[in-house]
């Protein structure tokens, strides 16, 4: 299904996605703050295979890096996250943000650039240019 959005309004036009269980207006499943309506069951077992993922690759002695890339301070759960797997398993965070760009202190890399323009640095230095 392809929606449809009204330029003018910038809302959604019908027909409108409705849920194949129920028929009530399907939602993205995307935790919004206050949304007690959200069911975590999908995101919980992304969560776990993302763990066992990331657990896989420090036993394997590898090395993980974690570019992240427009995570502010004002709704800092990304950040977090990304600090949090930097300092379980060892990893170097890649932090690029044009303002909020400060990283903890270790082996990580702060990078005060918008998203585009900071993987293209990443890219041209791995190329040697």
């Amino acid at each position: 299904m392809t929606l449809e959005v009204d330029e003018e309004t910038f809302r959604a036009t019908a027909p409108l996605p409705r849920c194949k269980h129920c028929g009530g207006m399907a939602r993205p499943n995307v935790l919004m703050f206050g949304d007690w309506s959200w069911i975590s069951t999908r995101t919980d077992s992304q969560s776990g295979r993302r763990s066992m993922w990331v657990k896989g690759i420090s036993d394997a002695g590898l090395r993980l890096a974690i570019v992240e890339l427009g995570a502010g301070e004002a709704v800092a759960t990304v950040r977090r996250q990304s600090e949090y797997i930097a300092r379980t398993y060892g990893a170097t965070l890649i932090r690029i943000n044009p303002r909020d760009f400060k990283v903890p202190q270790g082996q990580h890399l702060s990078l005060p650039f918008g998203a585009a323009e900071g993987v293209n640095r990443i890219a041209d230095a791995l190329r040697g240019e």
